[in-house]
């Protein structure tokens, strides 16, 4: 996988004004076959682009909701174009 291949595929789940927790987006992740993470891999990604202030994230309900940032949107267009 590509440097920032995981990032990209992480800022593109969510959507204007969308939140997901960190067990729905490994499970979105999972998904797809041709990515091989484990939970921790995802869960320290996350914690990574939150600290990067891609992410915004809230605890609800004894998990993390997270959300996409203006900045997580400006950095995912920008990896999209530069590609």
């Amino acid at each position: 996988m590509n440097y920032n291949e995981l990032k990209i595929r992480i800022l593109g789940l969510f959507e204007a004004k969308r939140e997901f927790d960190s067990l729905m987006i490994r499970e979105l992740l999972a998904s797809d076959k041709t990515l091989k993470l484990t939970d921790k891999g995802v869960e320290m990604a996350l914690l990574r682009y939150w600290r990067q202030g891609l992410l915004s994230r809230t605890r609800r309900a004894g998990r993390f909701q997270y959300a996409l940032t203006e900045r997580g949107l400006g950095r995912r267009e920008w990896l999209l174009k530069n590609r």
